[in-house]
């Protein structure tokens, strides 16, 4: 196997396409296994306790559970109610799960991850969690930002706004400081004093002179809204780099902005692909749709209105087995599909364990006209992952690159540790 630093070099100014499953996630610490979005359901709700044995016993398959425990259910209307707030319950979790360890990705170990995405025309997926779609945005030009994501954009990053309303103006100032602000040395005994500007201190070197000014005006500001403002800032200050294009494929159906309804159909310029729908994907009719709600209970309601209404239902691929039967009655997973068939240049898969239950994938790639698949492994399967690759990209270059050299430093602070 060659190591994940072989890997970026030998990409690099090629054309390549990046495919993503559930190992990506657990590199950037956020495990949305079914084990874990299961057992996060409980934590929600204790009853669910009294089902893991089925759940266990189904494969971790929604689908299949469901299926379980609607079996003896003769009434429609209890059936569709079970169904549906099992569902959203699901998604609450892994939306939940996604959340509550986003900071990971922000975190300063991962911000070479940049380094890995800037390599690629497209971006697909197998997970439904829209981590993808989030990390993606962090590198768009802030001018051109994507002000439509999905609700958990806006609760992902300290906000100057939620700061500043606490009534102390706390970022803008600490902005302008560091922006302008200079630091004074003087030794006295008429020495000249010695300026050094804010912008050029190191991260605790900062917070402790705001932690100065703080006390010596008065300001009152607490500890923990300092260390905030002064993350934020430092996370603009050092994401100095864009991706050229992220087209999730959606588009403003209105041309008035306050009718915020966003279709699928830019499939043109479309770049980044959920293969198996995600949360903030729905059926409306004819058309696919992106719920762009700004908090999480908006987002839930949503959630819960597309579920329950007739003609419209979540574009999403619960079961573990039979994906094509879901895929085959959306558009919008067909047209994700298909896409695939088009690649040329290199494939570079992350997190997959290239399981049969993903053969409609991979068989597309297989297909394509591209040349080369590079695939992640850890050591111990090196024997088993070369083998299945062989098998399902007969047509194929493989090449194995380690798992356990993945890392998303940037390469300076990689050396430094």
């Amino acid at each position: 196997m060659i190591t994940y630093k072989d890997l970026l070099s030998q990409i690099e100014n090629k054309e390549n396409h990046l495919l993503l499953a559930n190992g990506f996630n657990y590199g950037l610490g956020i495990n949305t296994g079914y084990n874990a979005i299961f057992e996060k359901m409980i934590e929600d709700n204790s009853l669910y306790r009294d089902v893991r044995p089925l759940f266990i016993e189904c494969g971790y398959d929604l689908e299949v559970f469901l299926g379980r425990l609607e079996s003896n259910i003769d009434n429609l209307f209890l059936r569709k109610y079970i169904r549906n707030n099992i569902k959203l319950d699901f998604m609450k979790a892994t939306q939940e799960i996604v959340k509550s360890n986003i900071k990971n990705i922000y975190a300063e170990k991962n911000e070479g991850i940049f380094l890995l995405l800037k390599n690629f025309t497209n971006y697909f997926t197998l997970n439904y969690d829209p981590l993808i779609y989030i990390l993606l945005l962090k590198y768009k030009p802030m001018n051109n930002k994507d002000s439509n994501a999905i609700a958990f954009e806006a609760n992902i990053k300290f906000i100057e706004d939620d700061l500043n309303n606490t009534g102390s103006n706390i970022y803008s100032e600490i902005k302008e400081a560091r922006e302008n602000g200079l630091l004074t040395l003087s030794l006295g005994n008429g020495s000249m004093a010695v300026e050094k500007p804010l912008d050029k201190l190191k991260k605790t070197h900062f917070t402790a002179e705001i932690k100065t000014y703080s006390d010596a005006n008065n300001k009152h500001w607490k500890e923990k809204n300092i260390r905030r403002a002064v993350d934020k800032i430092l996370e603009e200050e050092k994401n100095k780099f864009t991706l050229k294009i992220l087209d999730d494929g959606s588009k403003q159906l209105s041309i008035f902005k306050d009718q915020k309804e966003f279709i699928f159909e830019n499939r043109e310029t479309q770049n980044l692909f959920f293969l198996h729908g995600a949360f903030h994907i729905y059926k409306d009719g004819k058309f696919s749709k992106k719920i762009t709600q700004q908090s999480d209970k908006a987002l839930y309601d949503k959630l819960e209105e597309v579920l329950n209404k007739d003609g419209q239902d979540i574009v999403c691929v619960f079961q573990n087995t039979n994906k094509m039967d879901v895929i085959k009655d959306s558009e919008y997973l067909q047209n994700c599909l298909n896409k695939l068939c088009e690649l040329s240049g290199n494939m570079v898969i992350i997190g997959s364990s290239l399981a049969d239950n993903d053969n409609h994938i991979f068989s597309r790639i297989n297909n394509s006209e591209i040349s080369k698949v590079y695939i992640s492994a850890l050591q111990k399967e090196e024997e088993h992952i070369q083998k299945k690759a062989e098998q399902i990209f007969p047509n194929k270059e493989i090449c194995l690159f380690d798992a356990e050299t993945i890392s998303y430093e940037m390469p300076e602070e990689a050396e430094a540790n």
